[in-house]
């Protein structure tokens, strides 16, 4: 059987009969060919430092997707995270190409442009079942057939607009470096920010109000650091917000947050006494 090797040394592959090569990492690649995995390390690496993000079988030329290169190199996980890290920066413009697992969050390439169903093969041989998700909304593909346009989840393309929309880049806006659509907290429904004035928000739907970057309600936008994309959960709304909301509510809600600071420094404060109270340990020495 012949095997393919790559040495290191001499950057190029060699195809060798030896049975010895199969004793010690050796692997049957998509494309049928065996592959063994010591070597493979270093050509990862190589066409990746050249800027290249294909990876091609050295002998029929067909491509491999690069969760099954991951496979066959038997990449360590700091391995994974470099070279992912470097695979990002060179799929920056290239996003169609390239997906992160919704679960390990390992990048998926898609090879038919056409198919919305992707396996993750980390997460398969993981959980000991094939595990999907859908390339448009990256959730868990429910759909029992593989090749249809709809994964079977909720509002999916809701989702993917979430995912896929652009950000602000208005350097002089209050909702900078923000997702171009967001989604309400409360009842999930699609909004945007007019990108001017202050980065507060209010649902058109519930009129639930909320700090367009980092998603709380208002008033309780303490630390505000911009929040990740949403993915619609088909939560149920909280009915208390389809009216609009008086001062007299907001309010409420500004005090039960006052009340709630004061509560945890006020247990602060009691242990921190309790610990100035404790005699110290003495050390008498004969």
């Amino acid at each position: 059987m012949e095997v393919i090797v790559y040495e290191a040394d001499c950057r190029r592959f060699q195809f060798v009969t030896a049975a010895s090569y199969l004793e010690t990492g050796g692997h049957e690649a998509s494309c049928g060919h065996m592959v063994k995995s010591s070597g493979l390390r270093e050509w990862c690496k190589a066409l990746l430092d050249s800027g290249c993000f294909t990876f091609n079988c050295p002998k029929c030329a067909k491509e491999w997707p690069w969760q099954e290169v991951r496979h066959l190199a038997q990449l360590s996980q700091e391995e994974c995270r470099r070279y992912e890290e470097q695979l990002g920066r060179i799929m920056a413009e290239k996003k169609e190409l390239y997906r992160k697992c919704p679960v390990c969050s390992l990048y998926v390439q898609r090879m038919d442009a056409e198919k919305l169903c992707i396996q993750c093969l980390p997460c398969s041989e993981k959980s000991k079942k094939t595990f999907q998700f859908c390339w448009e909304c990256q959730r868990e593909w429910k759909n029992t057939d593989v090749q249809s346009n709809n994964c079977g989840n909720e509002s999916c393309s809701l989702t993917a607009l979430l995912l896929g929309c652009g950000t602000t880049e208005d350097q002089a806006s209050p909702v900078y470096g923000c997702p171009e659509v967001r989604a309400c907290p409360n009842c999930e429904t699609l909004t945007q920010h007019c990108t001017t004035g202050c980065p507060s928000v209010t649902c058109p739907n519930c009129c639930y109000p909320f700090c367009y970057r980092c998603l709380e309600l208002i008033g309780y936008c303490t630390d505000c650091q911009i929040v990740g994309r949403q993915k619609l959960t088909g939560k149920k709304a909280d009915s208390k917000w389809k009216a609009q909301p008086s001062i007299q509510m907001l309010n409420e809600l500004l005090d039960d947050r006052l009340e709630q600071q004061i509560n945890q420094l006020s247990i602060h404060l009691r242990v921190a006494e309790q610990q100035n109270q404790q005699p110290e340990n003495s050390c008498v020495v004969s």
